[in-house]
């Protein structure tokens, strides 16, 4: 009975049989979530999705004002450009950078990091009015 199994195999294969015992599945579609549409062109400037700092970047703005107070600028900028390595979208960092570099007389540079600041506020109007007055 084996050989008779495994000719009948053979002969179904070499025939070019297409039925099989064994199923294949059928292919899915995409469980993938749709790509977000690109922002329409009226908008005058691209939504950023706010989302919660981490510890530690709040943690290194707290120590980066301390700095200020003290008249540590260079030790001020130090700390929040680990903050920006940590959270580079925040734009509260960005702004307070391009402060402490106004006051530490690096205007060129303020006004660089308050851009970046007024593209990352979103809706977030005192940003907004602190970048403004640097710019």
């Amino acid at each position: 009975m084996k050989t008779w199994l495994g000719a009948a195999l053979l002969c179904a294969a070499a025939a070019g049989c297409t039925t099989s015992p064994y199923r294949f599945p059928s292919p899915q579609p995409s469980s993938r979530a749709p790509s977000p549409q690109p922002s329409s062109p009226s908008s005058p400037r691209p939504e950023v999705q706010e989302r919660e700092p981490s510890p530690a970047s709040v943690a290194l703005l707290e120590r980066s004002r301390a700095d200020r107070d003290a008249g540590d600028y260079a030790a001020a900028a130090a700390s929040l450009e680990r903050a920006l390595r940590i959270d580079p979208n925040n734009a509260l960092l960005w702004i307070e950078l391009a402060e402490v570099k106004a006051a530490d007389g690096d205007r060129d540079q303020a006004r660089q990091m308050a851009r970046k600041a007024l593209t990352l506020a979103g809706s977030d109007g005192s940003i907004e009015a602190r970048a403004r007055r640097l710019l």
